[in-house]
């Protein structure tokens, strides 16, 4: 048997007035995830422990059978692996974002999506005015940094978190916070410079740190040979620190405009010789942060059709092929940020030809009667079942 996991970002949702109270998945066109919902099993899995903050990075380790409780040191160590950088004992990496702030509220925490070559230039103009600091480029808005381990305990809140908000109260708090705080203000003063920078990027945010984490490889916990397929630094780490093959695909952005076929063809590429393929598209997740809801029934539309719908095509052929596909976690439109709510998903079953008219939905999957515990015990599910 091979399997594949399909996960969009971000796809659970609240039912939203203006469509009428449905969700976005619900008010998206979706007759590949609606044909796997007639043909295979629905439930709900918790994929966010019960007191760990919710976001992509316990999420996604939780669907890949790691309790974030004893794993996770922090995401931007994660994020550094999926660059190969080796993170020295003496330092503690961050996740570093390009923003765009004015008048003291968090206006994009994209920067309006900066592009990576405008990134990379930045930072090279950005490192010998900080020197205390060592940048890494990642892709788009998203970057590594480098920092002393005084700051480990520094609390650090997401930009994507506070869209909208005045960032006042968001800043770091706690022992040597300041310095942090002077260090993206400074940032913020060479930035205004329009000579130095043509972007819509007005500051770094430094977030989520860490010290370098250990993981047991996948093929020891599952005697399964794997690989990963995403734009995401944080995803294509985590697949590194695990044992995944984790190929780039061109043109792979992790929005909207993301290259959907490189994935799916990386995907059949990796089937050639993986028993498991973990395929992440980030579009969703982006639009819930956005509070765009058109644009996020559009990223579930296109999900549907540019990946579930090949890959459902590709197991005609291919019938020892097993799927499952659900979110890592909610991104409401309404709050535009992550929840820990459990999470719907859809898989192949036992009595995979039988045939109801449902469409797949959070209220489908809430009123099933299957619920799994955590992302491990979903994994273990889905090995077991197919």
């Amino acid at each position: 048997m091979q399997y594949i996991i399909l996960v969009a970002d971000g796809m659970a949702d609240l039912p939203i007035p203006e469509l009428g109270n449905k969700t976005p998945l619900e008010a998206a066109d979706t007759p590949h995830m609606d044909f796997m919902a007639q043909h295979g099993v629905c439930g709900l899995v918790q994929t966010v422990p019960e007191g760990v903050a919710p976001g992509s990075d316990v999420a996604n380790m939780s669907i890949l059978g790691y309790d974030p409780r004893k794993y996770y040191t922090g995401r931007g160590p994660i994020e550094a692996a999926s660059l190969g950088i080796t993170l020295p004992d003496d330092k503690i990496a961050f996740r570093c974002n390009f923003v765009t702030i004015n008048n003291n509220k968090m206006v994009d925490f994209t920067a309006d999506h900066i592009s990576t070559e405008a990134a990379d230039q930045l930072l090279k103009k950005l490192q010998p005015h900080l020197t205390e600091i060592q940048f890494y480029t990642g892709v788009s808005y998203r970057h590594i940094s480098f920092l002393d381990p005084k700051y480990l305990n520094v609390s650090c809140t997401p930009p994507h978190d506070i869209t909208g908000k005045q960032v006042d109260s968001f800043l770091p708090k706690g022992n040597f916070s300041e310095e942090l705080i002077s260090l993206m203000n400074r940032s913020a003063a060479l930035l205004a410079n329009t000579e130095l920078n043509p972007t819509q990027a007005t500051q770094i945010w430094l977030w989520s740190q860490g010290g370098k984490p250990t993981f047991p490889l996948f093929y020891d916990e599952f005697h399964l040979t794997g690989g990963i397929i995403t734009a995401v630094g944080l995803l294509k780490g985590l697949g590194r620190l695990i044992g995944f093959e984790t190929p780039d695909v061109k043109g792979a952005t992790g929005f909207i405009d993301t290259n959907y076929q490189g994935k799916v063809d990386a995907a059949f590429d990796l089937l050639k010789t993986k028993d498991f393929v973990f395929l992440h598209v980030e579009a969703p997740d982006e639009a819930g942060h956005m509070g765009d809801t058109a644009l996020k029934i559009r990223a579930i539309s296109d999900f549907d059709h540019h990946i579930v719908g090949p890959i459902l095509d590709y197991q005609k052929t291919h019938p020892d092929l097993c799927i499952l596909i659900l979110p890592d976690h909610p991104t409401p439109i309404s709050i535009k940020t992550h929840t820990g709510d459990p999470v719907p998903f859809v898989m192949t079953g036992p009595d995979y030809n039988k045939k109801i008219q449902v469409a797949f939905s959070e209220k489908l999957c809430y009123n099933s009667d299957v619920f799994m515990k955590s992302g491990r015990d979903l994994l273990n599910s889905f090995f077991n079942r197919c």
